[in-house]
């Protein structure tokens, strides 16, 4: 197994250049870049000296030279753990990405945990318990949640928790909280807002992951091993946790590659709206102001995480199923 992983993660190296070169393509894909699009807002806001100094911006950051020689500069940068400098702050690409990486790994991993643990144990339940009033009510709920997109069901808690406490709260922090060291009252303002993106992200991850749940135990249960655990008299306990819920994971753990990168471009229009200070809103930013290294970054971390979260999955799949070796 050491030897499978190994080699896996050396594959990463060429997957992740691929994947990088891929995201720069596709942002040169659009007219101009980043100083021709800031130059023409100054235009037609009068400021003509900036217009003359066109050319400078662009040698200065590096946007002059031929498209494969910025590429292979801002590789040879990322393997040094030098992201660049983003084109529209001036700033460190690390130091903006570390700013945004606290609240979006909490945001993240509530939901993920959340939205996994209610729907796989809701899932279960329905399939154990088919045509039942409990499952045609959680059956209702699921096609709700996944009819339902996350960012309608935050502003519905939005509007709620104003009818209630007469306070908007948007982002993750009350404006006389930011930039404070860690508090007790802190961590409760902070709780206070986490519960509207988490909860409405929630509902709808906890729906397709029940749905997948409860559609791959039922078939589990309706096949052949089943039904001979159950004529030799293994409990039925026994039957669902030890036999048929661990075939049923698969496809969820199949999954988890693109549930990993979900954690940092999941949910963007929910975060746009309730204006959390997280990645998704700052890659999406990046992408529209053709920012190319916070952009390309994002998207290398993104595809970074595609890649962790199939060699995880994969490694999952081993241990529930024997019958699957490491070749």
């Amino acid at each position: 197994m050491t030897r499978y992983i190994v080699r896996r993660l050396l594959q990463f190296i060429p997957s992740m250049i691929l994947i990088a070169f891929v995201g720069f393509v596709i942002m040169e894909l659009p007219p101009g870049d980043y100083v021709s699009n800031y130059i023409r807002a100054q235009a037609l806001a009068g400021n003509q000296d900036m217009v003359a100094q066109e050319a400078a911006l662009r040698q200065q950051f590096g946007l002059d030279q031929p498209f494969l020689i910025r590429f292979a500069n801002w590789t040879i940068n990322l393997i040094r753990g030098d992201f660049g400098i983003s084109l529209a702050t001036r700033m460190p690409v690390s130091e903006i990405i570390g700013s945004k990486l606290g609240a979006t790994v909490a945001v993240s991993l509530c939901v993920f945990i959340l939205s996994w643990a209610i729907g796989i144990a809701l899932g279960v339940y329905s399939a154990t318990h088919q045509y039942s009033k409990t499952d045609n009510f959680l059956t209702t709920i699921s096609f709700i949640g996944l009819g339902l997109p996350d960012f309608l069901i935050a502003l519905a808690f939005l509007v709620l928790a104003w009818q209630l406490t007469g306070q908007v709260l948007t982002g993750l922090q009350s404006p006389e909280f930011i930039g404070k060291p860690f508090s007790i009252p802190l961590l409760l303002d902070f709780l206070k807002h986490l519960w509207i993106p988490v909860t409405a992200v929630v509902v709808t991850g906890m729906a397709w992951v029940m749905r997948v749940m409860r559609g791959n135990l039922l078939n589990e249960l309706g096949k052949n091993y089943v039904t001979a655990l159950r004529a030799k008299g293994v409990p039925e306990r026994t039957v669902i946790w030890k036999h048929a819920f661990r075939n049923a994971l698969h496809p969820l753990i199949g999954a988890l590659s693109q549930t990993l990168a979900f954690l940092v471009n999941g949910f963007v229009i929910t975060s746009v709206v309730l204006d959390l200070p997280t990645i998704q809103v700052t890659y999406l930013d990046a992408t529209q102001a053709q920012d190319l290294f916070l952009a390309g970054t994002i998207l290398t971390l993104i595809g970074f995480l595609v890649l962790l979260g199939t060699l995880v999955s994969d490694l999952l799949l081993a241990w529930l199923d024997p019958r699957i070796r490491f070749s």
